[in-house]
């Protein structure tokens, strides 16, 4: 019975703040600018909409993380908030102070039966903040390695705008000594990890990013076209991610990979309704589901997705979740009802063939 209620304190304390996100985003942002003027000074004159803005989607994930009952969805996220600061040169204590700002308006607002998760998981976040911060993190790709070499080559053919010698340059290496599959995990992911970090530390703007997202999706294309695929093993599995998530370079790869290891793949991308999937999955004779979530917020659509498709599929369809919103919480995959969790693709491959009774590829 206690268990039950906790569960609906939960659900209420979500709701609350998903629906409200906009609004506690607001007070806090306006009781930060008042206590420290400055910042005015220092940001300029859009400086309380762009807090508001930035506490919004913090909201957003604490309401994720108290649904959920999983602390490390606000608290992960707000310590890479911390390390995409230092990057671009911003105050780590304005940082704290907006989060610090965030749980003096929960604690005055929200009301009692609310109150208990959501202020002790930014209290979490207050107590992470308050230890030193962690070096910047450096560039993932060392030139000393061959596959980061070649993924530098690439990025750098991408961004002069030689995107067919830049297209060129992998597919060459993946029908030669190195392979597709390590196109993909050593070069392909990488430089687009490699983007994000420079994204993050101001060294790219939006379009270049979106450039070199665009060459990396037709490069994968070739080079699973052109890659040798294992005999068929009669075994189905749907690639999506949930309503919300529009990134799906992750997916994209994943998919191709189960194809080229002898699997049947409907690949239906991002963005997709919870409610289409069990017909979904019917309809293809489905024996396995890769679900993918980027962010903390797109949580509870995956487990609501997975409540869906065990009470509404007409097949036993086993599921796999995946993405950056399982990283700072491994065993996640258990709460939302999932049968397995990957963090690589080559994970994903093993534990889909064991899931299915099938040998790894």
């Amino acid at each position: 019975m206690a268990r039950a209620q906790r569960a609906h304190g939960n659900a209420f304390a979500g709701d609350l703040l998903e629906r409200s996100a906009s609004g506690y985003a607001g007070v806090a942002a306006a009781r930060m600018v008042e206590q420290d003027p400055s910042l005015r000074e220092r940001q300029g004159p859009t400086a309380l909409t762009a807090w508001r803005s930035h506490l919004t989607q913090r909201v957003l994930e604490l309401a994720a993380a108290v649904v959920e009952g999983e602390p490390r969805l606000f608290t992960g996220r707000v310590t890479w908030s911390r390390k995409a600061f230092k990057a671009r040169g911003q105050a780590d204590l304005d940082l704290r102070n907006s989060i610090q700002a965030l749980r003096d308006t929960l604690a005055e607002r929200l009301p009692e039966p609310a109150l208990g998760l959501p202020v002790d998981y930014v209290d979490a976040a207050l107590a992470l903040l308050a230890l030193p911060a962690p070096s910047p993190d450096p560039s993932e790709l060392d030139p000393r390695r061959p596959a980061d070499r070649l993924a530098l080559d690439y990025l750098q053919k991408i961004l002069e705008g030689n995107v067919a010698d830049g297209i060129e340059l992998v597919t060459a290496a993946a029908t030669g000594a190195l392979g597709a599959r390590a196109a993909y995990t050593d070069v392909l992911l990488p430089a687009q990890r490699e983007v994000g970090r420079l994204w993050h530390a101001g060294e790219l703007n939006i379009a270049e990013e979106h450039m070199v997202t665009a060459a990396t999706q037709r490069t994968m294309a070739v080079v699973a076209s052109q890659a040798p695929k294992q005999p068929p093993n009669g075994r189905t599995v749907v690639v999506a991610a949930v309503s919300g998530n529009v990134h799906d370079i992750g997916l994209r790869a994943a998919a191709d990979m189960y194809q080229i290891a002898g699997w049947r793949v409907i690949f239906v991308g991002s963005d997709i309704p919870m409610q289409d999937l069990p017909t979904m999955l019917a309809f293809f004779e489905a024996d396995l589901l890769m679900l993918g979530a980027t962010l903390g917020t797109h949580i509870p659509r995956v487990a609501q997705a997975i409540r869906s498709i065990r009470e509404r599929c007409e097949r036993p369809v086993r599921v796999i979740v995946g993405g950056a919103a399982f990283d700072e919480a491994e065993d996640l995959w258990e709460k939302v009802g999932s049968d397995g969790y990957a963090a690589t693709i080559d994970k994903g491959l093993e534990v889909g063939a064991r899931l299915v009774g099938l040998q790894a590829a």
